[in-house]
């Protein structure tokens, strides 16, 4: 038993040490491969973003490295939890803290299109739906008492 739990504890360890994620920018833009640890595994640039100049590509590409680096240790969590079980997954958690897509920071806003941008007064409202239900359950008397 204790010799299966060594050989899993290794397997996870040379699992994580292996471990990436790759991510696409939400504006396409970029697209990383970073580690748990956020080193830049693979770096692929739209030549659209180098027309943006040097200020937005470094803004997009960090962007898109922290979330190359959340979904890594994200993936991270989840192989450490079916490894070594649920429990010891939330005493690692108690102790590093919440998962990144457990938490609710995202550093990442994605552009409104057009449509959305437009004033309020300008927006076109979704039709109101009447209830056709009536309250039909308070209809049979029997049900009220």
């Amino acid at each position: 038993m204790n010799e299966e739990r060594l050989q899993a504890t290794e397997r996870l360890q040379h699992e994580l040490a292996a471990l990436t994620a790759t991510v696409e920018h939400p504006n396409g833009l970029c697209m990383v491969t970073a580690s748990p640890k956020g080193e830049i595994k693979a770096l692929h640039l739209h030549p659209a973003l180098l027309n943006q100049g040097a200020q937005a590509v470094g803004q997009v590409v960090t962007e898109t490295v922290q979330l190359a680096t959340n979904a890594a240790v994200q993936v991270s969590f989840n192989k450490m939890a079916l490894a070594l079980g649920d429990g010891m997954a939330i005493d690692v958690e108690s102790i590093a803290g919440d998962s990144p897509f457990r938490s609710t920071w995202n550093p990442v806003v994605p552009p409104k299109p057009p449509a959305e941008q437009a004033s309020p007064e300008r927006r076109q409202r979704a039709p109101r739906v009447e209830d056709t239900d009536d309250d039909a359950f308070f209809e049979n008397p029997s049900w009220l008492r």
